[in-house]
């Protein structure tokens, strides 16, 4: 286990090496983080023995339910946060698991992440972090976790458009790649979703003080105004998507004109060679005509062959059909 702890009050922040001792000699106006990653069975008995976690709880840490959830235990809480990771293709959703107690907040996750660890660097920097409650705490967490989603999007949505310009610029040779490239995005748009709606009932239970035991008014109003967050990231999803069917929509606009262009030149071949093979199937009928002795009858078909053609190409030309 790699536990990072950090102590905040109101004027400052310290990493400190001994949770344990910096946990007996915690003050009131003091709050203790606790940031772990690759918990194991081990670590979490030690965790439970010093900070009183039920087996629920302490469950809990090892084995994350399958979505956002919040689960009350009294003088306990415990939030699972999904948080948006990976870069490029699909999506990685990493479960972020929040043990609130009285004036300490745990926090363990399986793997790094990077809006987490912006967000680390911004707490050990000190600020006003101390003055928040166990809850707040958690509630600014949440806060960059959301934010995390608006980034996966954002990439989704740099992705369509490079796409788009390249369709826009010419219709792409690998076409079937660029489908399966779309139906990926669109995939990951769903998962991003998914993961991302059960996070408006965690803020909604939390936004409401009385509900549990340590929730305060003060993380009720930071909860209640990561709600509109959450919606409005909801709400670029769906954008999101709609943007990702607007780009198959210009794909297979682009393939319907190539395919308009294809047929432009076989019809103008089409046109251009009907009259020669007419005139070549009357030249070639079996009868007895006397002017079919004359040589000079040979060269003026394919003269008038070739007249015919340049004539069909000038229309063409004329008309703008090529």
């Amino acid at each position: 286990m790699t536990v990072t702890a950090f102590v905040f009050d109101e004027r400052e922040s310290e990493q400190v090496e001994d949770w344990r001792a910096a946990l007996e000699g915690l003050a009131d106006d003091q709050l203790l983080w606790l940031a772990l990653r690759d918990v194991t069975e081990r670590d979490v008995a030690a965790l439970q023995e010093a900070l009183g976690l039920g087996d629920k709880l302490a469950q809990r840490l090892l084995e994350p339910p399958s979505s956002a959830s919040v689960a009350d235990a009294g003088e306990r809480l415990h939030v699972t946060l999904y948080a948006a990771g990976g870069e490029g293709g699909e999506p990685v959703l990493v479960p972020v698991e929040c043990v609130i107690g009285p004036n300490w907040v745990v926090t363990a996750q399986g793997e790094k992440l990077d809006v987490l660890e912006d967000f680390r660097e911004r707490a050990a920097g000190g600020g006003q972090v101390g003055a928040l409650d166990a809850p707040s705490f958690v509630a600014t967490i949440a806060e960059w976790v959301v934010a995390g989603y608006y980034r996966a999007f954002e990439g989704v949505e740099s992705e369509l458009e490079d796409l788009d310009a390249r369709v826009m610029s010419g219709v792409p040779r690998d076409v079937t790649g660029h489908l399966a490239r779309l139906v990926e995005l669109r995939r990951s748009i769903g998962t991003l979703r998914r993961a991302l709606s059960p996070h408006r009932e965690v803020v909604v239970a939390l936004s409401h003080p009385e509900l549990d035991a340590l929730s305060t008014k003060d993380s009720a109003a930071r909860f209640a105004a990561l709600e509109s967050r959450v919606t409005q990231a909801l709400n670029e999803a769906r954008e999101t998507k709609e943007s990702a069917f607007g780009s198959f929509n210009l794909l297979d606009a682009r393939i319907g004109q190539r395919t308009n262009d294809i047929m432009k030149v076989l019809t103008l071949v089409t046109v251009i060679l009907l009259p020669s093979t007419v005139l070549a199937g009357i030249m070639g009928m079996n009868f007895e005509v006397g002017f079919f002795d004359l040589a000079w009858i040979f060269w003026t078909v394919i003269a008038a062959m070739c007249g015919i053609a340049v004539v069909v190409l000038a229309v063409a030309r004329g008309r703008h059909w090529i």
